[in-house]
């Protein structure tokens, strides 16, 4: 992110904290213990903190790109002072708002996750490694932080190479999350959470990599009222949270959900106030209702909704309706009846899936691979717009082997796939 909005959010973060009296502050006795040197995570004892630097790795990802991701598939709209470049009116290039530190950040999830495991496997010895929980918990992280890389760019890069197809993202994520199934398994009930979260990982993947059978059969071992995610706290804080509350950045105001206003899945509330920007009507976005508000990032409704979408490409109405309604099932809302009409159904089943992952990150993918397919999937809203993400122009300009601009085009590549 741009250093003026690191200094806009620190004082609005500062507000938060209560002032103290000048004897309270001089009374602090505090002693930095220093960084700790890489010889000492070297012992088993230290695996646990690895899978928890992972972890906070990719809650840093998503809450670098979420926001952005949001504006870009029009999920929420920009009412505010930040500059975002053409991001709101859809139009990405490598240096656009802030992307060359999301692409950064996206890939350290990734990273520290991959040299994670061999640092795991090189301390625990191969018998241990093959049944340890933070193993496995690791595995699904970088499973998950993969898929996020594949979902968002249009080409992508590892460790320096050069800029491959988005798909290879998706074929490492189902290496990982098969290997966070396997481990997990063996590590037991203890780990039973991951495995259930790597299933889902693996389900989605697969989908995009049309292995749709597959892809159906990892989904239904996700519970509906299942739910992974990326956790948040006071030191990794969620800014979509901070951007609709300390400050009116992003509004519901502008866009498809200001005309939904009693789905529990998109939950907000108007206001009689303006955006940042002084003009634009501001609506509060009200699913994150914390500064640490956890975003979820797999889950047993997003299960049913995929499910939905293998039975409606087979022609399975009955069976689609089912599932959509499973999914509805963990808000307790009313049934509804799926249109029997390719197009009217295939609008039906993009709606169900906006809402249900609304503001997690997924909807952008969801308009590009859609575009592909053309009619009746593709969304009509998303037409004229760009639909995924260039590598960041710092990494081509440090790396050779990389195209700046690298997907297609200098900028956001709208006809990937």
């Amino acid at each position: 992110m741009s250093n003026t909005r690191k200094l806009v959010r620190l004082a609005a973060l500062a507000a938060l904290v209560p002032f103290a009296a000048c004897s309270d502050i001089l009374s602090l006795d505090v002693e930095a213990p220093g960084r700790i040197a890489d010889e000492d995570l070297n012992i088993p004892g230290a695996m646990a903190g690895i899978a928890s630097g992972v972890s906070f790795n990719l809650t840093d990802a998503l809450d670098a790109t979420v926001q952005q991701l949001s504006m870009a598939s029009l999920d929420l709209g920009h009412g505010g002072s930040y500059d975002f470049g053409a991001i709101p009116i859809g139009i990405f290039t490598a240096d656009v708002g802030d992307w060359n530190g999301e692409y950064g950040s996206m890939s350290r999830a990734r990273w520290t996750a991959e040299h994670g495991l061999l640092r795991m496997q090189e301390v625990l010895g191969a018998a241990a490694y093959e049944k340890s929980v933070d193993v496995a918990k690791t595995y699904l992280l970088g499973g998950l932080a993969l898929r996020h890389l594949g979902e968002t760019q249009c080409r992508v890069n590892f460790d320096a190479g050069p800029d491959l197809p988005h798909t290879d993202a998706f074929t490492r994520a189902d290496s990982m999350f098969t290997r966070a199934i396997a481990v997990g398994t063996a590590a037991g009930s203890s780990a039973a959470d991951i495995v259930t979260a790597a299933y889902g990982g693996r389900a989605s993947v697969r989908a995009w990599m049309s292995r749709w059978d597959e892809a159906e059969a990892d989904a239904a071992k996700v519970p509906t009222t299942f739910t992974w995610n990326s956790t948040f706290s006071s030191a990794n804080t969620n800014y979509i949270w901070i951007e609709t509350n300390n400050r009116r950045e992003m509004t519901v105001s502008t866009v498809m959900w200001a005309d939904v206003p009693d789905d529990p899945r998109v939950p907000w509330v108007p206001t009689t106030q303006n955006g940042q920007d002084g003009q634009t009507p501001f609506s509060r976005q009200m699913k994150y209702t914390a500064i640490d508000s956890d975003i979820p990032i797999t889950h047993g409704a997003e299960m049913r909704v995929l499910q939905a979408e293998a039975a409606l490409r087979k022609g399975d109405y009955a069976g689609a309706e089912d599932y959509l309604n499973q999914a509805r099932s963990k808000w307790s809302m009313d049934p509804l009846t799926l249109p029997t009409t390719a197009a009217e159904a295939w609008a039906t089943l993009r709606f169900e899936r906006y809402a249900t992952l609304w503001l997690e990150g997924r909807k952008l993918w969801d308009w590009r691979r859609w575009r592909v397919e053309g009619a009746p999937m593709e969304d009509p809203a998303s037409v004229g717009r760009d639909v995924c993400f260039p590598i960041g122009s710092s990494e081509a300009a440090a790396n050779p082997n990389v195209k700046r601009g690298a997907g297609g085009q200098w900028g956001g590549c709208p006809t990937c796939g």
